[in-house]
């Protein structure tokens, strides 16, 4: 798993292109920052020299810098393929930035950026990051941009974690939903249609009859998780506090739930928004939304989700999935 990449173990990428090539940048997910860019991320960074084989970003751990490529190549790779063999998605050059949407709301890697060449990057604090996309408009669009894309693309290559189940099992159904709606990379291997699966799951030390599992990292095996262990190993905001005080609660994150959090906590009240399944509601899962006001072009409702989120969280709001809310009427007696 921690091989060095070298032209001998894997000299293209998944798609064929030469792992000495650039990805190309069809669709806006891999923008080149302007040395003007580079010089405002520049305050507050570090820069600092990186070494063929040295690891950036590593798959399921959180990372707390934003890295910028000033010179040298960065491999990002998948490494939990059920061959164990390590994929490599992209490749980066000189003004690029790494990451994807986890960065900007704490979840852990999905995938591990690697150096493949000597080089040099800048190092900023994924803090100083998350200020700026709150508040600068030009760098905001673009990073949050680039990020939304590259998670579509990383859901479309299967990267990240693997569910293992039979179409015909609830509990498959339920961890693929929460997977779908959160917008967590992952694989679905079918137990009853992908011949790799016995195979799979005989190298694992599991049997059928313990499905659905899920594989982090191409080795930790989750056996039936419930939605909140998955969510809680993928870094999802799970509470570990049996009890909390706050201003202001809002049960359920669709778009109306998201506007009440970004209210509510940009008014200065400690806001915690609930979610039972996935923020974003049932508009989340909508293509393109053409009504929703301020989006005259139309919006996906990922995006629309994603976007409402990190603005919610800009102003402190603390978004938690999945999370349940239960009421109690209590009822006061006087004494005559």
């Amino acid at each position: 798993m921690s091989t060095r990449i070298s032209s001998e173990d894997a000299t293209r990428l998944g798609d064929g292109q030469p792992v000495d090539d650039e990805t190309p940048d069809a669709v806006g997910a891999f923008p080149r920052l302007t040395d003007a860019q580079v010089a405002t991320l520049e305050t507050g960074g570090t820069r600092r020299s990186v070494h063929a084989g040295e690891v950036l970003i590593r798959a399921g751990t959180r990372s707390s810098d934003f890295f910028v490529i000033l010179s040298g190549k960065v491999a990002i790779i998948d490494e939990g393929a059920e061959d164990g063999e390590r994929r490599i998605l992209r490749l980066h050059g000189p003004g690029r930035f790494l990451g994807e949407l986890g960065l900007l709301e704490d979840q852990v890697a999905f995938f591990t950026a690697e150096a493949i060449e000597d080089g040099e990057v800048l190092v900023v604090p994924a803090e100083r990051v998350r200020e700026l996309v709150a508040h600068d408009l030009v760098l905001s669009d673009l990073i949050l941009r680039a990020y939304l894309v590259r998670r579509h693309l990383l859901i479309g290559l299967g990267s990240g974690f693997r569910i293992i189940g039979s179409c015909y099992s609830p509990d498959t159904l339920r961890l693929r939903e929460f997977a779908m709606r959160n917008r967590l990379p992952h694989k679905w291997i079918d137990l009853e249609q992908d011949e790799r699966a016995e195979q799979l799951l005989q190298s694992l030390g599991v049997t059928p009859e313990d499905t659905p599992v899920v594989i982090w990292h191409g080795e930790k095996v989750l056996r039936n998780p419930t939605n909140a262990e998955l969510a809680r190993i993928v870094g999802l905001p799970v509470p570990d506090a049996a009890h909390d005080v706050c201003d202001l609660v809002v049960v359920g994150a669709g778009p109306a739930g998201l506007a009440a959090s970004v209210y509510g906590s940009s008014d200065g009240l400690n806001t915690v928004t609930l979610e039972s399944i996935a923020a974003g509601g049932q508009a989340s899962t909508s293509s393109r939304i053409e009504n929703y006001l301020g989006f005259p072009a139309g919006i996906s409702g990922a995006e629309l989700a994603e976007r409402a989120v990190i603005q919610a969280g800009k102003f402190g709001t603390r978004l938690l999935v999945p999370h349940h809310a239960t009421f109690a009427l209590l009822t006061m007696s006087r004494s005559r």
